[in-house]
């Protein structure tokens, strides 16, 4: 009778979960497999009949590749600068909108806004405050009697500018921080009153510990997006000024889509999906000495 409740328990278990097998095999497995295939050909073109075997030659030309490392380049200095920057400005912003004061709520509302706007449109409006011509900011400035600013033109400007506008649109990760700032204990900030610790002690003591998880899935979420930047790049200057935004998503949508180098395209995205992969492993290592679960001994 038993052997029978669980037969049926797991027949009833794979049935409910079919659906994402299927899905996951259709829109993840097969793609990613076929991409791994073309990366050793030499393919123009998606579903090419025509191709040859070259091995690691994509790989070797693209590490070659002068705008390859332009473009590798750019994206690390996204994850290294923005990454900590975007989420220490979600944390600030969580922190502030934690006080209890008369409406909060419409404050709340006022910052995850911007996060209910397309991508497209946000960059869109982004490129009209900072135009060097017409900008809403060069007007203020202009007010103020200070000198225009070219900042989507500008090679060291334009990073800062994309960076600026990951803070604007970070109203999800504002949300989990605020989610994981009400499920701090308040019986260990009254411990903490009692003992004298200051605001400052009781933030470093009690506040970061307690939503370390929390911090660790932004940071690993942010580090990807970070890594898969797309749409700013191409929206915001195309690339420029002098490939000082060319991202490396960007650099594989060029060679697969204005260069017709489709194999050279999957080698680019098997080596940014290893990097990935990398990177989440490394930081999910180095969590086990920040991060601080509080059902663990």
């Amino acid at each position: 009778m038993m052997k029978s409740l669980r037969k049926y328990d797991t027949l009833l278990f794979f049935l409910f979960i079919m659906p994402w097998i299927i899905g996951f095999i259709t829109f993840f497995l097969i793609p990613f497999g076929t991409s791994v295939f073309y990366s050793f050909t030499d393919a123009k073109l998606p579903g090419a009949v025509e191709y040859e075997f070259v091995g690691l030659s994509n790989f070797i030309h693209m590490i070659d590749d002068p705008i390859f490392m332009k473009s590798l380049l750019n994206t690390m200095y996204f994850v290294v600068f923005g990454v900590p920057i975007v989420t220490a400005g979600m944390l600030v912003l969580a922190l502030l909108l934690n006080f209890n004061v008369r409406g909060i709520a419409l404050f709340r509302t006022f910052y995850y806004l911007p996060t209910l706007v397309p991508i497209v449109a946000t960059v869109i409006i982004w490129r009209l405050v900072f135009n060097s011509e017409f900008g809403i900011l060069n007007a203020g400035l202009s007010l103020l009697g200070m000198a225009k600013t070219d900042w989507i033109g500008g090679e060291h400007t334009i990073k800062p500018v994309i960076i600026l506008l990951q803070v604007w649109i970070s109203g999800s990760g504002v949300l989990i921080f605020l989610a994981a700032l009400k499920n701090v204990p308040m019986h260990l900030y009254e411990a903490a009153d009692i003992d004298g610790a200051s605001r400052l002690r009781r933030f470093f003591s009690i506040t970061l510990p307690m939503i370390s998880p929390s911090i660790l899935f932004v940071i690993i979420i942010q580090t990807m997006y970070n890594f898969q930047m797309f749409t700013e790049a191409l929206l915001l200057s195309k690339g420029g000024p002098n490939y000082a935004a060319y991202t490396f998503v960007y650099n594989i949508y060029k060679s697969a889509f204005t260069d017709l180098k489709f194999s050279m395209a999957m080698s680019q995205s098997i080596f940014l999906f290893a990097l990935i992969a990398l990177v989440t492993f490394v930081l999910m290592k180095l969590s086990n000495r920040f991060v601080y679960y509080e059902g663990e001994k």
